[in-house]
């Protein structure tokens, strides 16, 4: 147990100095490099040059005094930026993800349900254009250019009107309704306890797409840190948009994989669940078995019904 313990701490240490400290050394050093060149003339290297050489020129001894005092708040400055950036991350992971049920967030949704609606009438339109028998030559080519367009618009979006402020929360939903109407089965109240019946491959690979989604989380956070030093130094803005929208590409598309895989592992294990939890199944369609969870794990349960399945040593 000993060694245990010291083995976890080592990868806890290791995995806070390689997510907070690394990535903060470098927001820090480029906070101190920002607020030299400062915003008069952001593009001219010559006051950030002009300190380096004043601290190069001081004493050996106040020079290595310095660079200790440097050093400490250094780690301190990056420490904090680190623990920033993660508070930032963990508010962007639940911002992607939210309902959006109340402003501002609600009028997002209604944004998107604008826009898609937008897309279509669009669509609907240029197609309708394209099919005017009047059209000839050049304009009935590029009329049919247009519709084509268009369509290639529509069909990229999303099936149904936008219900969700992000496409990262519509695609959860999307999982979320998709468990309601095949099997009944509420994923938030039933996924802790199907978690426990999937096998090893399958949680592996379910944590390796929620890794990869706070990863793109973690990445934005950096990436709007970046963009607040634009306060000191204007054009770190553009690094920042540019993070932010990657790490956003990213978070995307590890939501659709996560999600993926939420529903394979209810489509494939739903049936085990059931026998751990001591629903019978034999008898039953895969709507009735997800009820039929859904009652033994919100309802006081009958003296008939079976008690949960346990495994010999």
């Amino acid at each position: 147990m000993t060694g245990f313990l010291a083995k976890l701490g080592t990868s806890l240490a290791e995995r806070w100095l390689s997510l907070l400290v690394l990535p903060g050394v470098l927001w820090a050093a480029a906070a101190a490099a920002a607020s030299r060149v400062g915003q008069a003339d952001p593009f001219d290297p010559q006051p950030l040059v002009d300190w380096l050489r004043s601290i190069a020129a001081q004493p050996t001894e106040h020079r290595t005094t310095w660079l200790a005092v440097a050093g400490a708040v250094g780690v301190l400055a990056s420490a904090g930026a680190g623990l920033a950036a993660s508070g930032l991350a963990s508010a962007l992971e639940n911002l992607w993800a939210a309902r959006g049920t109340r402003p501002p967030l609600a009028w997002i949704v209604r944004a998107r349900q604008w826009r898609w609606n937008a897309v279509r009438a669009s669509a609907r339109f240029r197609i309708a254009e394209a099919n005017n028998p009047s059209l000839i030559g050049t304009e009935l080519t590029r009329a049919r250019a247009a519709a084509r367009r268009a369509q290639r618009r529509r069909l990229a979006g999303p099936p149904r009107p936008p219900q969700r402020p992000t496409s990262i929360a519509e695609r959860f939903d999307v999982s979320a309704g998709r468990s309601r109407a095949l099997y009944g089965l509420d994923l938030n109240l039933a996924w802790p306890r199907l978690w426990s019946v999937l096998p090893d491959v399958l949680r592996a690979d379910v944590t390796a797409a929620r890794d990869a989604y706070a990863s793109a989380a973690r990445l934005a956070g950096w990436g709007l840190m970046y963009a607040a030093l634009a306060v000191l130094w204007w054009p770190a803005v553009l690094p920042g948009v540019v993070v932010v929208a990657v790490a956003a590409a990213r978070a995307r598309t590890a939501a659709g994989v996560l999600a993926d895989l939420i529903d394979t592992a209810t489509d494939l294990y739903l049936v085990d669940l059931a026998g751990r939890l001591g629903v019978p199944t034999a008898t039953l369609s895969a709507f009735e078995t997800g009820r039929a969870i859904a009652e033994r794990l919100t309802r006081p349960q009958h003296a008939t019904v079976p008690a949960p399945a346990t495994r010999t040593p």
